[in-house]
């Protein structure tokens, strides 16, 4: 005697290669949108750091016609100071506030125009008439370090 439909046996089999190719994608996806994140994290770190370093380079062009020079932490232009890395509070043009890793780009009157965050670190040396600016940034795991050189006439 034959019956029509599927024997239990064979509902079980297909429910259980069901529930293991749903179990691998099920992984496969969530795998692809930590990843995602991951990448998001990257692109936002390598942001900020490009913008720092545009900021530092930028505003040392500015100036680069004067008389510049680093002295510790600060970068000066005719006795006016247009980089402060200590974060005085005083009315500088960019300056850097190490507690809270951000780097604050100032309009003339001192009101914030742009700011670069996750900031961990800027150091600035001086070899010549070149001046190398190297920044670095982390955010949770990741960190990225990058580098540039400012050529100025002294």
């Amino acid at each position: 005697m034959k019956k029509k439909g599927f024997t239990l046996v064979e509902l079980m089999i297909a429910l259980a290669t069901f529930a293991i190719l749903s179990l691998y994608l099920y992984q496969t996806f969530f795998s692809q949108i930590k990843l995602n994140f991951s990448f998001n994290d990257n692109i936002d770190l390598q942001y900020n750091i490009n913008k720092a370093l545009n900021i530092l380079t930028d505003e040392i062009r500015n100036y680069s016609f004067t008389d510049i020079s680093i002295n510790g932490d600060q970068i000066s232009s005719g006795g006016k100071v247009i980089v402060n890395l200590n974060s005085g509070g005083l009315n500088n043009d960019v300056d850097y506030d190490r507690a809270n890793k951000i780097l604050n780009l100032n309009d003339a009157n001192g009101v914030n125009i742009s700011k670069c965050t996750n900031i961990d670190s800027i150091n600035m040396a001086s070899e010549g008439e070149i001046i190398v600016i190297t920044v670095s940034a982390s955010q949770g795991k990741l960190k990225i370090t990058s580098s540039t050189a400012v050529n100025v006439k002294r």
